[in-house]
């Protein structure tokens, strides 16, 4: 072994480059990955950015420059460690791929964090973390029959997220975005309390359609201020509903439902794929979510880039709202 990699960096504010390194060797309990593809995460914005590195308790990957960005692998198993016994080579597998730099050409994670996805077509697009994550959040929330819910945010997970809730027996799914092209997603699955929130009034709407009461579950996707106070002022007062956490918020945002927190008291859900009580179960679950075509994801990813346009893509994204849901970085 040793082997040659290059992988895609952080080096500066809004400044990716590739960079060179060397693999060694592996833990005996590692699984080396030739990378397939990688998804970019909007969580990982803030470090492209500028604005997360260096500070106080962030994840090795973004203490400094250059900071390692992409967490969402999938790849082609070409070595293994000794005490591996789950893989061998020529396997595709993906999983919570934490460990390092995603954007490169080969990678390494250990065998607890993956899953296998052989067999399965256009295995570049089936992104096991986000699919883990979504299995996480329906475990949180732990939805009850006939539940009535809203969703904030149009994004990417909250499409993954939506996707699922096809398949639960519940009462009003009530979800609000700004950009119609996504929502009209929404509304092929099925939905019907569909509602672009710069045309009605988000709270307003539920309130009309509760008879005043608001939902037992609401759950924040789009990541600000409006949007999180907007998900606990409508929540049912004082009946434990549930206020569900799923974005990813930046740590100067004002956290300003105080009021809502005392007089409606749901209760808060922060919903990562950290707070899982067995990771590996649940990205199990994810993959067999998309097997079963409970959760879609194939449709949801618009876009793909290449390792040496980094700089572009991100600039892309940030600038085009609108047309993009989810890229990958096919390597």
């Amino acid at each position: 072994m040793p082997l040659a990699n290059l992988s895609a960096q952080i080096v500066s504010p809004r400044t990716f480059e590739l960079v060179e390194s060397q693999i060694n060797s592996i833990e005996e309990d590692e699984v080396l990955i030739e990378v397939i593809s990688c998804g970019i995460c909007s969580s990982e914005m803030p470090i492209y950015t500028g604005d997360l590195i260096g500070t106080a308790g962030v994840s090795f990957r973004y203490k400094e420059y250059p900071a390692k960005l992409g967490h969402e692998v999938v790849g082609t198993v070409i070595d293994v460690g000794k005490k591996v016994t789950r893989f061998k080579t020529s396997d595709i597998v993906t999983g919570l791929t934490y460990s390092g730099a995603g954007f490169a050409k080969y990678f390494v994670e250990k065998e607890s964090m993956l899953c296998s996805i052989n067999g399965l077509s256009a295995p570049e697009y089936i992104l096991g973390e986000p699919l883990m994550a979504t299995i996480n959040i329906l475990n949180n929330i732990n939805f009850e029959l006939g539940d009535t819910v809203s969703i904030i945010g149009d994004g990417f997970m909250s499409l993954l997220l939506i996707s699922a809730l096809r398949h639960y027996p519940l009462d009003k799914v009530f979800v609000f975005g700004h950009h119609e092209s996504k929502l009209d997603i929404v509304r092929s699955y099925g939905f019907k309390h569909v509602v672009n929130s710069k045309q009605k009034d988000p709270w307003q709407y539920v309130m009309d359609h509760t008879k005043g009461a608001g939902v037992n579950v609401s759950i924040e996707y789009a990541g600000n201020s409006d949007a999180l106070r907007l998900a606990a002022s409508i929540t049912k007062a004082k009946v434990r509903s549930k206020l569900v956490l799923a974005s990813a918020y930046d740590n100067n945002m004002p956290f300003s439902i105080g009021n809502y927190l005392q007089n409606r008291a749901p209760v808060i859900i922060p919903a990562y794929p950290n707070q899982s009580k067995d990771k590996l179960k649940d990205l199990e679950l994810g993959i067999w979510a998309y097997k079963k075509n409970i959760i879609e994801i194939k449709s949801l990813i618009t876009h793909e880039f290449t390792l040496d346009g980094l700089n572009d893509a991100y600039k892309y994204i940030t600038e085009n709202r609108d047309k993009y849901i989810k890229g990958i970085v096919r390597i």
